[in-house]
C-alpha cells in the first residue's frame, strides 16, 4: 500500500508550489483565514478540528499555521473568499470584470464577467436568443 503523505486528508496530497514547498501566508492573511474558518469551516468546534479527533480534542492546525495544508479547507472554505485566494496563490490571476469593472478569480481562461454580471449577462443573452429564434419561426 503506498504511503499517505503527512498532513493529507483522505490520501490526497497537500498541495504544493512548484519547488515542492507549501503556499506561505503573511500574518494578516492569516488573521483572515482564521475568521473565514470560524465562520465557514463545518469541521471547526469551539477551536478544535472535528475531522482529527479521536480520542482527544485537536486544535485545528489550519487555523493557528501560516501555510496551507488542509485539503478541506483549500477546496471548500478558501473559494469562499476569492481575494484572499488569488492573493495566497498567487499564480492565479485576477481578471477585471468587462461589465462592471471589477476584479474577480476567473474559474477558466475564458472567464470574461465576475460570477454577478456572468449571470446578469447570461439572462439577457438567452432573452435575446429567444427573441430571435421565435421572429425566426414566424417567417
Amino acid at each position: 500500500m503506498k504511503e499517505v503523505e503527512r498532513g493529507s486528508r483522505y490520501g490526497l496530497p497537500v498541495e504544493r508550489k512548484p519547488d515542492g514547498t507549501l503556499y506561505e501566508m503573511t500574518p494578516d492573511q492569516q488573521r483572515e483565514v482564521a475568521k473565514l474558518i470560524q465562520q465557514n469551516c463545518c469541521n471547526y468546534e469551539k477551536g478544535n478540528c472535528i475531522m482529527l479527533e479521536d480520542e482527544d480534542e485537536r486544535v485545528c492546525p489550519q487555523r493557528i499555521s501560516y501555510s496551507v495544508g488542509c485539503r478541506w479547507f483549500r477546496n471548500a472554505v478558501l473559494p469562499l473568499s476569492p481575494q484572499l485566494e488569488a492573493d495566497i496563490f498567487k499564480g492565479i490571476l485576477l481578471k477585471q470584470c468587462v461589465k462592471c469593472g471589477t476584479r474577480f478569480v476567473p474559474r477558466s481562461n475564458r472567464s470574461m464577467y465576475c460570477p454577478a454580471c456572468a449571470a446578469e449577462t447570461r439572462k439577457e443573452k438567452d432573452r435575446e436568443r429567444k427573441r430571435n429564434q421565435k421572429y425566426t419561426f414566424r417567417i
